[in-house]
């Protein structure tokens, strides 16, 4: 939120959009975050390990993709890869497991014996180099 202040301002400073109120962004709901009741006594999801309540209101679309019942490893599908590449923008397999799924930072053999099926699947949705050599590179390091 911070950083979408940030840019707002600039923009306004800029003239490039026109002024809004200070903070324009506090009340937004960000995609793919869940309805709740803020007097829930319910825990953060934030303590339980990554899988498809991470993705919130979107995990309905998750669930609708190809592979949603591939599991690659526990708590990541096949689908959940095939939605970072088609609305996140996700497109090298650092991507996915360095940034997004931060497999990468937590356990490098995980990632590198990833590579293969993440590379297959980012490859089928964008066609595009998933740089898996620099990936392993870094892997291994």
């Amino acid at each position: 939120r911070a950083t979408a202040e940030n840019v707002s301002t600039q923009c306004f400073d800029a003239n490039l959009l026109p002024r809004r109120p200070a903070e324009v962004t506090k009340n937004f709901k960000l995609l793919g975050a869940q309805s709740f009741d803020a007097s829930s006594t319910k825990p953060s999801n934030m303590s339980i390990a990554q899988g498809l309540h991470s993705y919130g209101d979107e995990a309905a679309v998750v669930s609708k993709l190809p592979g949603h019942k591939t599991v690659l490893h526990a708590g990541l599908t096949e689908a959940m890869v095939r939605f970072a590449a088609r609305y996140e923008y996700a497109r090298t397999v650092e991507d996915m497991l360095a940034r997004r799924w931060r497999t990468l930072f937590l356990d490098a053999k995980l990632a590198a014996s990833l590579t293969e099926p993440v590379a297959q699947i980012l490859q089928e949705e964008t066609g595009q180099d998933q740089q898996l050599a620099a990936f392993m590179d870094l892997a291994k390091q």
